[in-house]
This record gives C-alpha cells, structure tokens and sequence, in this order.
C-alpha cells in the first residue's frame, strides 16, 4: 500500500518575493479505527474479538493513567509517548516571588509520539509512493 501524497503550495522559506513554491505532502486516505484494529488482530490469532477489545480497553485506560502521572510509554517495536507541556517563557527573577504561580504560564498540554527506530527504518526503506491530483498539476 503506497503512501499517497500531493503537491501544495507554500511559502518560501527565505522570504524572497515573486516566486511560487510547491512542495510535497503527505494526505490522509481514511482511518485506521480501534475496531479495524480489533477486527484485524482476531482474523490473525486465534483470541476471539471480545478478549481483543477488552485488553485493548484496558490497555488504553493504563496508558492514560500513566501518562497522567508523567511516566513515558514505552510501546516495544512502535515507539513512545509523553505527555508535554506549552508554555510562555518568563524572566527568572520572578522565581522567587511567593506570589508566582507557574501553572499560569501553561498555555496547553499534549501528547508527544516518538516513533521507534526500527520502525522509522521499515517505513523509510519499504515505502512506496502514489501521488494524487493537485490543484497546481491541473
């Protein structure tokens, strides 16, 4: 199954005028949903569907729980994840003061996914690609 992608324009990056640019992007063809995944894993064990949706029910609570408590999560052969933080950088004389309040400089929290070495190779090496129309290519 090939990675599909499409030409879109973009600025230049050194800011120069007059010129168009274009680059690559990948595009989304559709999702890949807990029950495919669910769906999948049972045609190819011999676990039934309801056993696969339950740990894979469980699996998901601890991974919040986890995250919620800073830990990383460490999914072997897949990659990791972590919570992080957003936030405004602010001057360290203010530190000290018993009036700061560091949560007020959280602008928002995420998800961080690093994706595992091995992994990042298979895609890189075994990748084929399939480009679809673009406005710029009419």
């Amino acid at each position: 199954m090939p990675i599909t992608y499409q030409i879109l324009g973009c600025t230049n990056p050194r800011g120069a005028q007059g010129v168009d640019y274009a680059t690559n992007r990948a595009v989304k063809t559709g999702d890949y949903d807990f029950k495919s995944l669910a769906e999948d894993i049972q045609f190819a064990t011999t676990v039934t569907k309801a056993d696969i949706v339950a740990v894979l029910t469980a699996a998901k609570e601890f991974i919040k729980t986890h995250l919620l408590q800073g830990q990383r999560i460490v999914l072997e052969e897949i990659g990791a994840l972590q919570a992080n933080l957003r936030s405004k950088c602010f001057a360290q004389s203010i530190i000290p003061l018993e009036t700061f309040e560091p949560s007020t400089y959280i602008q928002g929290t995420g998800i961080r996914f690093r994706a595992d070495a091995d992994l990042l190779k298979y895609v890189r090496t075994n990748r084929q690609l399939k480009r679809v129309p673009s406005e710029l290519l009419a």
